[in-house]
């Protein structure tokens, strides 16, 4: 292993010693090499890890714009299905980072959602009309249209979905606040 590394050009000569083969005791680290190399990973380390972290956090918001959009699609389709009116709500918390949840608006939509989702740790914000109910008529259409924004207290990025009128598409993308006319662009 040894003669490995030799050839390989980590040892000079001058660390061999010819009769053995083996490293010489005086050929390890200086405590000034050990504290350059200490020193280097910790500048890096200062600076990956923020960036991971919020990189986890863009990745978790992600991942809760798809379970919304999942959700309010199920509702579309469960409402095709069954050939009654569906209605879900989005429960918000105006102060910000308590947990906040999509479920069936009463018990007379029962069969709409198979189950409550919730966002523990993330902020979502939206612009619905009629209290944070969307409307899902026996032909899967809506009469709701706004945008529901999900993001992370800690990440700067935020995800937005747009619920159309009538039809009830429903277009995902990154939410842009600095735009004016449409905010929630369809790219991430």
């Amino acid at each position: 292993m040894i003669r490995t590394l030799f050839y390989l050009g980590f040892f000079s000569k001058k660390h061999l010693d010819n009769s053995s083969g083996l490293v010489c005791k005086n050929a390890g680290w200086t405590l000034l090499e050990t504290i350059c190399v200490s020193l280097i990973i910790g500048i890096l380390a200062a600076w990956a890890i923020p960036n991971m972290m919020e990189g986890i956090q863009k990745r978790k918001a992600q991942s809760a714009l798809s379970q919304l959009k999942g959700t309010l699609q199920e509702a579309q389709r469960n409402s095709i299905k069954m050939g009654k009116e569906c209605r879900v709500s989005i429960n918000t918390n105006e102060n910000g980072y308590a947990t906040h949840s999509v479920t069936i608006a009463d018990s007379t939509y029962a069969g709409c959602l198979s189950q409550e989702v919730t966002f523990p740790g993330l902020t979502v914000t939206e612009n619905l009309p009629n209290t944070t109910k969307i409307r899902f008529s026996y032909k899967g259409n809506t009469t709701n249209i706004g945008t529901i924004v999900v993001g992370s207290p800690n990440a700067r990025t935020k995800y937005c979905l747009v619920v159309s009128n009538l039809l009830g598409i429903m277009r995902s993308g990154v939410y842009d606040e600095s735009r004016t006319s449409d905010k929630c662009q369809s790219s991430f």
